[in-house]
């Protein structure tokens, strides 16, 4: 026996109100534990910060009737796909991703760890720049579901002014072809 719920959504002005049925055989919530790296100072000519390659604490609660078949975490375009035993009798998933600098939007500050202006910011909380998702998907007899969420990453960025010989560069422009 499926249970059913129903979820009530407004459209616009018109204040036309629809009942859609939603299947009660799963659900997944999805964290990450805030993220910490150092950076190099960075030319000031240069306004946004190039972040490195950095790894995610994820962890996703799992509820499914019958059986997990798998869990997919995924940040940009790293992910990892927990089955199997990794799943077996467990309410939670865990994982780290290492996501690398290539893959990752730059962080956008004026006044955060400038080389040769000790006036700037040493550290700086970047939220919300990259998002995990999280897929479920499971198995009850003969039929399959599955399930999504996401949730917001967040990076502290430290200043590493010892560096200071080393501050990021001005890109070289791009030859014309």
């Amino acid at each position: 026996m499926r249970t059913r719920s129903a979820i009530v959504a407004l459209f616009g002005a018109t204040g036309i109100a629809l009942a859609l049925p939603v299947q009660a055989d799963g659900d997944i919530v999805v964290a990450a534990r805030e993220t910490r790296a150092i950076v190099a100072p960075r030319n000031p000519r240069l306004r946004l910060v190039n972040l490195p390659a950095l790894e995610f604490a994820l962890r996703a609660a799992i509820r499914c009737k019958g059986e997990p078949v798998s869990v997919t975490l995924s940040v940009s375009d790293t992910f990892r796909t927990l089955t199997g035993d990794d799943l077996d009798n467990e309410r939670a998933a865990e994982t780290i991703l290492r996501v690398p600098a290539r893959q990752l939007a730059l962080a956008a500050s004026s006044r955060f760890c400038i080389a040769d202006d000790p006036e700037s910011a040493d550290e700086l909380l970047v939220s919300g720049f990259a998002t995990v998702h999280a897929s479920l998907r499971c198995y009850a007899g003969d039929a399959a579901s599955a399930h999504f969420a996401s949730a917001p990453l967040q990076v502290r960025l430290t200043c590493a002014r010892e560096s200071e010989a080393d501050p990021q560069e001005v890109p070289e422009p791009a030859e014309p072809r």
